[in-house]
Formats: structure tokens, sequence, C-alpha cells
């Protein structure tokens, strides 16, 4: 457990150290939630879109830094010398899940907090049941990023392929502003998108103060895809080694 938590404790230094970070998890989001916040809050438009700031911004972390640790490492040596002294393969992904999954956590506690408090975002219930959404939400999308990391190569494909399945399943899911009658193929990105699912199921808690059990489906698709998606990808990277 030391080991490990010597890894996230490392981690967690650099990326406080690094003000592009910092900007890319903290400010730049909350700054977009400020924005948002102009939008008319008649129709729920300004609801899905301050949560489609939250759940945009989560996933293009998780994904860019789930990738983006593990080439560093790669790239720099640490990776191969990590494994070749007294950590185990299992030590260093725990501790990579452990450290993106709380900057994940604390990112979206700042948009939430930020939108409540700063920016007068009308989140009246279920906080509790939230909590929950996002830690589901974090997990998948925590899932897929260590899927990529396992298939990708370069700083530049994490970085193109991130922003492709951010986009796609932020926007073509409905989340920013609801699609009319949508094609065939847009039903079935929202029908798969975690961000879709996620975006959906915060705005009937906080606005609606819709039960936990009634968001059972999302739930559960979530938790799947994140445990079939960590399981791939940890799987991959545990082959290269």
């Amino acid at each position: 457990m030391r080991k490990i938590t010597a890894i996230i404790w490392v981690g967690m230094k650099q990326m406080a150290s690094d003000p592009v970070q910092v900007m890319f998890i903290i400010a730049l989001p909350v700054l977009m939630t400020w924005i948002m916040s102009f939008l008319p809050v008649e129709g729920g438009v300004y609801e899905m879109a301050t949560l489609g700031v939250l759940v945009m911004f989560v996933a293009l972390n998780i994904i860019t830094s789930a990738g983006g640790y593990i080439l560093e490492e790669k790239q720099t040596g640490t990776w191969s010398r990590m494994l070749a002294g007294t950590v185990t393969f299992w030590q260093i992904m725990a501790a990579y899940f452990t450290r993106i999954f709380v900057v994940a956590f604390i990112q979206s506690m700042v948009l939430i907090l930020s939108g409540k408090f700063l920016f007068g975002a009308p989140w009246n219930y279920g906080y509790f049941e939230v909590m929950i959404v996002l830690i589901v939400y974090i997990f998948a999308m925590t899932g897929l990023g260590l899927f990529l990391a396992g298939f990708l190569k370069t700083q530049g494909q994490v970085q193109a392929v991130a922003m492709a399945v951010v986009m796609m399943g932020t926007m073509l899911g409905g989340v920013f502003v609801p699609i009319e009658n949508p094609p065939a193929i847009v039903r079935f990105i929202a029908s798969v998108s975690p961000q879709s699912w996620a975006a959906h199921s915060l705005k009937d808690l906080f606005t609606n103060g819709a039960s936990l059990s009634s968001l059972t489906p999302s739930i559960t698709l979530m938790t799947g895809a994140g445990l079939l998606l960590l399981a791939a990808g940890v799987f991959k990277l545990q082959l290269e080694n």
C-alpha cells in the first residue's frame, strides 16, 4: 500500500506544479461553467449545458491523463525501471487508476460547487445520489482511458482520440443541446455514450429530484462499460510487459 501511495503522491505533486495542467483541469472548466451561466434557464438549456461542461471536461481529463501518464512513463524509461524494481505491475495500475479517479472526482466537485455557489445553478436535490452517479461515470471513463492507453502509441494519438471520442459522445449525445428527431446514427451514439447517460442522469437528480432506482439502467450501463474497458485495457498493457 505504501508503494501505491508513493506513486500517487509523486504524480499529484507533478500535476499540481504544472500550471498548464491546473488550468486545464480546474480553471478552464470553471470558466466554461461561468460562460454557460448566461444561457436561458427556460427549457432546461442552462442545466444541460452546465452539466455538459462537467462531463466533457472530466472525460477529456481522464482520457488524456490515462494515456499521457503511461506513455510519458514509457518514453522516459520510468515505466521499465519501476517494473524492474520492487513495484509490481498491479501496484502501478492501482496507483494510476486511483490517481486518475481522485483528480477527476475533485474536478467534478469543483464544477458542481462553482456552478451552485458562484454562478447560481439550480441544483436543489439529490446530492448523495449525484455522488453515486459521478463515481460510476468517472469509473467508466477511467476504464475507457486505460483501454485507449493500451493501444495508443503517441501523445498526439491520445489527444486526437480523446477529442474525437469525447466530442462525439457529448455533442451527438444530446448533452449540450437536445436533438429533436435525430437520425439513427445519432440515436445510436447517444445510446452508448457515457457522457449522455451521466449528464441526463445528473439533470434528473439535480432538477427533478429523481430517485436513484429510476437511474438503474444508466448506472448499470456505465458500470458494465467501465469494467469491460478496464479489464481489456489492463490486459493489453500487461501483455506488453
